[in-house]
């Protein structure tokens, strides 16, 4: 039986090492550029329980966007499907569901945008085969700095927090900050 010689052992632990550098420093970059040009809103935050004690200081966060009753998801849909939500400006910070649909709108008004989900439930809804359901967007936790937690889980449930979200062309999210009180707290650093 023919042995690799040491040399090419490390040449593969490299270009394995290499391959993962280059994957996790994409991953730093796309979060980066996201937060940096992103087009920015500001939704309502909805109380959501419970609390796990064993992730260290984050709040749990909901938005009325999340569940889809009047409007449905696309025909077919099942759980785990990426679906695009289009929104709609209500009044103040208030994101409202205009439609929900497979690809990627191929227009959008001024006054809304468009996020990418997943399926996180699906069901038939109110109307004959309507399907319903719940979505995640990836921004339903935000970790705050330590001891303040509770603090902010609180507002949450008393209606004093707003989430900034950075929204990328292409539907991508993410939390770029926290509105307490009208005043904006936690801003996500971008390293």
């Amino acid at each position: 039986m023919k042995q690799s010689s040491p040399n090419k052992i490390w040449l593969a632990v490299a270009a394995v090492a290499l391959a993962q550098s280059a994957v996790l420093g994409w991953m730093i970059w796309n979060r980066t550029t996201l937060l940096q040009t992103g087009r920015e809103i500001v939704a309502e935050v909805i109380p959501v329980d419970p609390r796990d004690f064993f992730r260290g200081d984050y709040v749990i966060l909901g938005y009325t966007f999340s569940n889809v009753p009047d409007v449905g998801l696309p025909a077919g849909t099942k759980t785990g499907d990426v679906v695009y939500t289009t929104l709609k400006k209500g009044d103040g910070s208030k994101w409202d569901v205009a439609a929900v649909t497979r690809d990627y709108p191929a227009t959008v008004g001024p006054d809304q945008i468009v996020l990418k989900a997943r399926a996180e439930y699906v069901y038939v809804g109110p109307q004959p085969n309507q399907l319903t359901g719940r979505l995640a967007y990836g921004i339903e936790s935000y970790f705050v700095p330590e001891g303040t937690g509770l603090k902010i889980e609180q507002q949450v449930r008393d209606h004093k927090i707003d989430a900034v979200l950075a929204v990328s062309q292409t539907g991508e999210v993410a939390i770029k900050g926290l509105i307490v009180d009208g005043k904006r707290v936690h801003d996500e650093p971008l390293l």
